[in-house]
């Protein structure tokens, strides 16, 4: 059977079973034409790379052990529309040209196997490209990019596909980031950085750290559904314990008690003080625990597999047990001595039950954090470390959102010193000003521009810690003890705990500055309580934050803090892609790969332009 269209200025397409046939005068081209014959014969005598990107991806290494890539030929007509369509000025033939694809194949391919049997596999130049088009332009799903990718010519050169394909599935994406892992997707950033160091990208001389949070792919529990799960998993936990202790007859054997349920609501009403609980009555919590389990008894979702894990967890760590658990429990000895030990102990394993507990449905390893004192979100933290030259991102840190900001300094400040050195700065916000971020620049001679922190103020509106002072007498030496608002000696009263000291005032009585500074004194001393060396330290950064040098290092921060708007805007840093850490991690890893690429591209374009 044979089929024909026919089109202007007698262009025709033939079809039969052996394929199809087009003919195109070149009055179907117009004036364009002679432009058309002279691109085409130019770029098959000089084999263009725009013309051959699928070779080049999908290159094999030398020798025998390298892993063997599928090569898919790319038909005659793709070839011929790539070079009407894909423009040598595209964003995207720019940023092929950058990339080192050879490279990518090489990192990746020491996790393939196939060197000398088994399937082919997808080359991962071609799988990466995929995911820098998606992090690029801000597509949100992979299987969203897949099939998009068949939609574009531009993409489709990009990666190496014929416009008819075929295409991997969404789960070869899949199965490249698990192979891989984020160990070689910083071997990538690391590439990246290099490239952008050899083009003199990077100067060392400031680096900017800052976090910004990430929203999870999944649905935040509720207060009361927290406190319906941490019910549910202290129940099992104490249903495991209460088994364990009964006597081997069966006929001996008692039910477990109705007390302890209501025990462990009310201590997970306790341990979730959200104002949204407050008139939350005990029997409801436990009646929705009973309601869930029913409603769940043929199936095992997110709540059922997380609590039945943290239980089983618990139970093999040897917590001691009260002797009065093992008793029979009644609500008299709840409330006597033996009782009141018993919840203390409960909330001990309560706390350690909260700290397991997932945060999310759908992403158990996001967590519910803040960003200010009032904002809150659920899902992590991505932190960058900026070059503060050209804004080159060469370190990236990813942690669960309630991990506090500060610790996030040392993981990004290693990566950033293995890749490129040590600089001579690093600025960062008042969330750094801490004694750990301190001691680690101080440690490594590295200048820190850190925003001084406030310090929290007394419930009674009196003077804080921020106005005890360390000030040097006349001859250079600094106090042994601190000084007051008044700038009279403070005592230490007690033992440190935890490296903090409570300090008392020695000059209270007859004080001008008594009552502003304490309102609630009523004539007792004021006392005030800190670390003394974290307090001296952050006096020290205040008085820094004052400096020209300080100053004009922020206002390169603050351009720096752009990054993070692109990313958001733009790059999928507002929402995490997946559903694991690592996972996400990964995506935290691509969004800085393909920021860098977009700046070093631009460079050499430029370059090659003033040429």
């Amino acid at each position: 059977m044979k089929a024909s269209i026919q089109g202007y200025a007698d262009s025709k397409l033939e079809i039969d079973a052996q394929g199809m046939t087009f003919w195109l005068p070149w009055a179907v081209f117009g004036k364009f034409w002679q432009d058309i014959t002279t691109t085409v014969q130019e770029a098959i005598g000089n084999r263009q790379v725009i013309i051959f990107s699928q070779r080049v991806m999908t290159e094999r290494e030398k020798g025998q052990d390298a892993p063997r890539w599928q090569r898919n030929p790319i038909d005659a007509l793709s070839w011929f529309l790539f070079l009407l369509k894909v423009s040598t000025t595209h964003e995207l033939v720019r940023l092929w040209q950058t990339i080192d694809w050879a490279a990518i194949n090489r990192i990746a391919g020491e996790e393939y196997k196939n060197a000398h049997g088994g399937r082919l596999a997808w080359a991962p130049a071609q799988l990466v490209a995929l995911l820098i088009l998606m992090f690029l332009y801000g597509v949100p799903h992979e299987t969203t990019i897949v099939t998009w990718v068949g939609e574009n010519i531009v993409w489709c050169w990009f990666c190496g596909f014929s416009l008819f394909g075929p295409y991997p599935k969404h789960d070869a994406l899949h199965d490249l980031r698990k192979r891989i892992g984020i160990e070689r997707f910083e071997r990538i950033l690391t590439v990246v950085v290099k490239a952008c160091l050899e083009a003199g990208l990077i100067k060392n001389d400031l680096i900017n750290i800052d976090p910004t949070s990430v929203t999870a792919s999944a649905h935040r529990w509720s207060p009361y559904e927290r406190a319906v799960i941490l019910t549910r998993a202290l129940i099992r936990y104490l249903e495991k314990e209460w088994a364990e202790g009964q006597d081997t007859n069966e006929d001996a054997r008692q039910s477990f008690p109705e007390t302890l349920k209501t025990l462990a609501a009310e201590v997970a009403l306790e341990l979730l003080p959200h104002k949204g609980l407050q008139e939350v009555k005990v029997e409801r919590v436990v009646a929705s625990v009973a309601q869930w389990e029913e409603n769940a008894q043929d199936s095992n979702p997110v709540w059922k597999e997380t609590s039945e894990a943290i239980a089983e967890e618990l139970s093999a760590m040897d917590e001691d047990v009260p002797e009065s658990f093992s008793q029979t429990v009644n609500q008299e000895a709840l409330g006597a001595e033996k009782g009141k030990g018993l919840r203390q102990w409960l909330v001990t394993i309560g706390k350690k039950v909260l700290a397991q507990m997932p945060h999310a449905r759908g992403d158990q390893n996001a967590r519910v954090g803040r960003t200010t004192n009032y904002t809150w979100f659920c899902g992590y933290l991505l932190t960058f470390a900026v070059d503060a030259f050209r804004q080159i991102i060469t370190a990236v840190a990813w942690q669960s959102g309630n991990v506090r900001q500060a610790k996030m300094l040392e993981p990004t400040m290693d990566d950033h010193i293995e890749r490129v050195g040590k600089p001579k700065a690093a600025a960062a916000d008042s969330a750094f000003d801490h004694l750990v971020v301190h001691s680690y620049l101080d440690e490594r001679d590295i200048v820190g521009h850190i925003t001084s922190r406030d310090h929290a103020k007394p419930k009674d509106g009196g003077y804080g810690t921020d106005r005890v002072t360390w000030n040097e007498n006349a001859d250079g030496e600094s106090p042994e003890h601190p000084l007051c608002p008044n700038q009279q000696p403070l005592t230490p009263k007690g033992k440190p705990h935890n490296g903090r000291q409570f300090y008392e005032g020695t000059a209270c009585i007859g004080c001008s500055s008594y009552v502003p500074c304490h309102p609630s004194g009523k004539g007792q001393p004021k006392q005030f309580s800190f670390d003394p060396e974290a307090h001296r330290r952050w006096q020290e950064n205040r008085e820094h934050c004052q400096t020209d040098a300080y100053k004009a290092a922020h206002k390169k921060r603050f351009i720096s803090e752009g990054r993070f708007g692109l990313a958001k805007m733009n790059h999928n840093g507002a929402r995490a892609p997946y559903r694991s850490d690592g996972m996400n991690h990964i995506a935290g890893l691509m969004i800085a790969i393909v920021m860098n690429y977009r700046i070093l591209a631009r460079h050499q374009h430029h370059i090659e332009s003033v040429a």
